[in-house]
């Protein structure tokens, strides 16, 4: 069962859903998505019923939360969703995992008046309650703390206009203390028993030690076999303390000194904005058939010429969300890989982003991924098309 919602579902998505029957919540936007797949809609209450019956539940954005807390405010799924979603309930839940960890939760008024405080540095700041990369700082000095509350200040407006408030929390931020280490992404689920399948596992790739964008991420069979085992022991750990089952989530963690450290849960969801689809183009496989469907990677020989290889996707963020998509040049951009999977161009005025590309990377190639990590992306506006 699946909850489509805006901003954005691929095309591989509505196939999958459409050629298998998959049953989808009849909302403004699945038929939106029904005039181009035939999508087997139902009704709020028929889709509540057959949820109730079966237990399985994926949403393809986090704006579907909305609909689950209104339809199953009394079900237990709702307090598993809050407690992933509530960045500083989460690390009191693992607490005893990290019982040196610093954290502390803040208002906007008290978060102004604690940068004052004498501090350890490096901290990140960030909302309580958030999504993708919005609001994140790094903050290694009292002038980079003074830095982010402006653009808090800036920004604040921005967001709870384009993200519901079960998506961005306004006004309640989080303060912890800096992860050093090598960040991933991963995409699994928690079975019906509790026990963690990895479905996929990705690098998150950053331009420098402060950079928290969401442009490059990659996966490869020397991640997958390196961090695997290692990932499911500390996502069954967790479980210990989070109970969750029957349950799709995208993490984030560090690796430092041979130990996993979580950032955050993303419930309900694998990579947000459909870019989960990397495990398609990488592996063959359609993350959210294996959650509904109880599948588990068979990765010895999924992996078995994947060797060498690397397979990314690439977030082709705007510097501003007034340029119009038709500003940017699309093929120019693909000639800057030596191998393109995929281009998915996404126009939609909520989203500060061009779209994305798959790709296919040599590891000797990997300065490919380097260059267009570090690049604005002007130099793929068209000249002809005025920027206002």
């Amino acid at each position: 069962m699946v909850i489509l919602d805006r901003p954005y579902i691929s095309e591989l998505m509505l196939k999958y859903l459409s050629d298998n029957d998959i049953p989808v919540l009849n909302n403004d936007f699945a038929r939106e998505c029904s005039t181009r797949y035939k999508l087997n809609l139902m009704n709020d209450e028929k889709f509540k019923q057959e949820f109730l019956k079966t237990g399985k539940l994926y949403t393809t954005s986090e704006n579907a939360l909305e609909w689950i807390y209104v339809n199953l405010p009394e079900h237990d799924i709702v307090k598993k969703i809050q407690l992933l979603k509530d960045k500083a309930a989460f690390r009191q839940k693992l607490q005893p995992l990290y019982p040196e960890f610093f954290y502390k939760e803040l208002s906007f008024e008290d978060l102004v008046a604690y940068k004052d405080k004498e501090i350890k540095y490096p901290l990140v700041l960030k909302p309580a309650v958030g999504f993708l990369s919005l609001g994140v700082y790094t903050i290694y000095t009292k002038d980079d703390f003074d830095e982010a509350i402006a653009e808090i200040q800036k920004n604040e407006q921005k967001w709870s206009e384009n993200f519901p408030a079960a998506v961005i929390k306004k006004s309640c931020y989080i303060l912890e203390e800096y992860i050093p280490g090598k960040e991933y992404a991963v995409d699994f689920y928690y079975d019906e028993a509790g026990n963690p399948v990895i479905l996929n596992i990705f690098t998150h790739k950053f331009a420098s030690c402060s950079d928290v964008s969401d442009r490059v991420y990659y996966t490869s069979k020397e991640i997958i076999e390196q961090y695997k085992l290692a990932f499911e022991e500390f996502f069954q750990k967790a479980n210990t303390y989070l109970g969750l089952k029957d349950f799709p989530v995208h993490a984030e963690i560090r690796m430092h000194n041979g130990r996993v450290y979580p950032i955050e849960f993303n419930p309900m969801r694998f990579a947000g904005l459909s870019s989960t689809d990397v495990a398609y183009y990488a592996y063959g496989i359609i993350t959210v058939d294996y959650f509904l469907h109880n599948k588990k990677p068979d990765f010895a020989n999924i992996l078995a010429n994947k060797g060498n290889l690397l397979y990314s996707l690439i977030l082709l963020d705007k510097a501003d969300k007034n340029i119009p998509c038709r500003a940017f040049d699309y093929e120019k951009i693909c000639q800057s890989f030596k191998k393109v999977l995929a281009l998915r161009k996404i126009d939609n005025p909520a989203l500060d982003v061009f779209g994305f590309v798959f790709a296919e990377t040599a590891m000797n190639d990997e300065q490919e991924l380097d260059y267009i990590l570090k690049s604005d992306l002007r130099e793929f506006y068209k000249e002809a098309v005025p920027v206002k």
